[in-house]
């Protein structure tokens, strides 16, 4: 007895120690995102607005994460977040604002931090356009990348570093192919396409890119490239022909170079800059250089946005971001769950104060059950308010399906659509685990208990059953875009076998309405409600604040010692449901609308 007794109380003082240690951290999490938190920033007249492009470009709200913000505070290497709707809004006020006289494009985007879709670049690039109608804008080159460039070439002056250089070699899509690697250790994957261009599993069955999928990504890439290289050769002054003669000659053109192709018009070093910006704006005694003010500061400090060109009264249009693989169930901010989506176009439509809703896709597609949930629901909502589908960087296979039904679609030159197709892909490591000696042993009830086990492929009655199902999956696809876009079924067809486009390609074929990015999208929403400008905006996630967060993680920590918690299960229970999330490849019948998962385009 006093064994058991010296036992909880052990117990009960490790408790109170954990419940200790986590009040200390919450404490110390909190100053630290105090620390973090923007503060009102002075603008002084005649500021230039320095736009510093390593921030990471989002389409949903950014939120803050703890891990995040306390490994800014250990390393002191912290990356601005910002939405594009963000960017936006914050050039259009700078804009209008007398204290703002220019703005200064510096930096290179961060890859790493994602840096934004091309499309998204294409709307910020039409945003700094729109700037340099009232007000100079000047770039600086120095080691920049071709998406950089993108950007600093709508300025009205572009200086560069006399030992700047330019990466402009071109697009390129890579896939890694582990089909024959797959093979030599015994993995076997069994798929089945609808159709030829559908690739998404044929990096896992093939050693080789198929003829099909190279020419689509030809395709695609020139696509692309044409949008990019169109945009630069306008504003610059330049033909196309001497951008194609820069990528086909010179792999890194640098200093001079630069301004001999037409990129820059002069060489300047950061001395030589600051001067000349000086002598536009005013200067700063304290800092020693010119009057300025940081783009993020700026925005983050200002009024939260509204978007004042189109703010008005009691109507509503909400944005409703589906960005990520979408994945049958609930999903979280990293990926779209379809249960999710369909529950808040479903609040969203019983909402008397949301006339209109934009449905912002950035996705590669991913369970074909899911995406025709959130079609359905779609449909529902057309039938009673306008939905407008926005397609930012990517919205294909799953994420084309759930934007056909929408009213009207709107994208970029640059998004990658289409896709559309079904794949189903059914992997076995039955000859591996022999290699290993290793052998799977069952008993079952009926012929098919077996079907999705990993230690068999599957018979020919197996996949003509399964085969039937993706087949009717395509049809309904199919169906499904034919019915929406009004377009002839045979003519979908032709469009269809999983092939991918470029938003120029797409608009060409009647599969989107418009160019365009959010702010056309959020515009054209509005128009088809009859409500013009007189609205504001809804979001849909929303950015948790971190008060919120904080106590999200305080609620969910004290629950772990409920009684019958079971604090290790659950956090064995909570790690394999993330599992379950990242795997993303949930669909229930194990079909799938996606594009292939491990294509890069640099």
């Amino acid at each position: 007895m006093n064994f058991i007794k010296s036992v909880f109380k052990w117990f009960a003082a490790l408790i109170v120690a954990y419940g200790l240690l986590f009040f200390l951290m919450v404490i110390i999490l909190a100053g630290i995102a105090v620390s973090f938190e923007e503060q009102a920033v002075d603008v002084p007249d005649n500021s230039i607005l320095v736009l510093e492009l390593g921030f990471n470009l989002t389409d949903q709200p950014p939120e803050e994460d703890f891990a995040r913000i306390s490994e800014a505070a250990l390393t002191g290497d912290f990356t601005d977040s910002l939405s594009l709707r963000e960017v936006l809004e914050g050039l259009e006020r700078a804009r209008e604002d007398s204290r703002i006289s220019g703005l200064l494009i510096t930096g290179s985007l961060s890859m790493a931090a994602s840096g934004g879709s091309l499309a998204s670049l294409m709307e910020v690039r039409r945003g700094l356009e729109a700037f340099a109608e009232d007000k100079p804008v000047w770039a600086y080159l120095d080691g920049d990348s071709l998406r950089d460039v993108y950007l600093k070439s709508a300025a009205t002056e572009v200086l560069a570093n006399p030992y700047a250089t330019l990466d402009f070699r071109g697009l390129r899509a890579e896939q890694l192919y582990l089909g024959d690697a797959f093979e030599r250790v015994g993995i076997e994957v069994q798929v089945e396409a609808f159709e030829e261009y559908k690739s998404a599993a044929e990096s896992l069955q093939k050693g080789r890119m198929s003829s099909a999928q190279r020419e689509q990504l030809t395709d695609l890439l020139n696509d692309l490239w044409t949008s990019l290289v169109e945009d630069m050769a306008a504003s610059r002054g330049l033909e196309r022909s001497q951008l194609e003669t820069v990528a086909t000659t010179d792999i890194l053109p640098m200093g001079q170079e630069l301004v001999d192709y037409g990129f820059a018009d002069e060489l300047l070093n950061r001395g030589e800059l600051i001067e000349r910006l000086t002598e536009a704006s005013a200067y700063d005694a304290s800092e020693k250089t010119f009057q300025q003010v940081g783009f993020t500061d700026y925005v983050v400090s200002s009024a939260p946005f509204s978007m004042e060109a189109f703010a008005g009264g009691g109507s509503k249009v909400a944005i409703v971001y589906a960005e990520g693989g979408l994945v049958d169930g609930e999903g979280d901010r990293t990926v779209i769950g379809a249960d999710r989506l369909v529950r808040d176009l479903r609040q969203l439509r019983e909402d008397d104060s949301v006339k209109a809703i934009v449905l912002r896709v950035n996705s590669p597609g991913g369970s074909a059950t899911g995406a025709f949930k959130v079609a359905r629901e779609i449909m529902r909502t057309n039938a009673e308010k306008p939905v407008v589908a926005s397609m930012g960087g990517m919205a294909a296979s799953a994420g084309y399906m759930i934007s056909a039904p929408c009213e009207e679609i709107v994208a970029e030159f640059s998004t990658i659509t289409g896709s559309i197709g079904v794949v189903m892909m059914l992997a076995n490591i039955e000859q591996m685990a022999q290699n290993l000696s290793v052998n799977f042993e069952s008993v079952q009830t009926h012929p098919y208990a077996g079907t999705f086990s990993l230690g068999r492929s599957k018979t020919e009655e197996e996949m003509s059953q399964l085969r039937q199902i993706g087949a009717q999956f395509y049809d309904e696809f199919l169906t499904l875009v034919a019915e929406s876009r009004d377009i002839e079924r045979d003519r979908v067809r032709e469009m269809a076998r999983g092939r991918v486009w470029s938003g120029r390609k797409a608009l060409e074929l009647g599969l989107v309405d418009a160019q365009g990015g959010l702010v056309q999208a959020v515009q054209r929403a509005a128009d088809l409600a009859g409500i013009g400008n007189d609205f504001t905006i809804e979001e849909r996630p929303r950015a948790r604040t971190l008060e919120e967060q904080l106590e999200e993680l305080f609620s969910a920590s004290l629950s772990r010692f409920t009684p019958g918690g079971g604090a290790s299960g659950e956090l064995l229970e909570a790690a394999t449901e993330e599992w379950r999330r990242l795997a993303l490849l949930n669909d229930p019948v194990g079909h799938y609308a996606v594009l292939p998962y491990t294509l890069k385009i640099r």
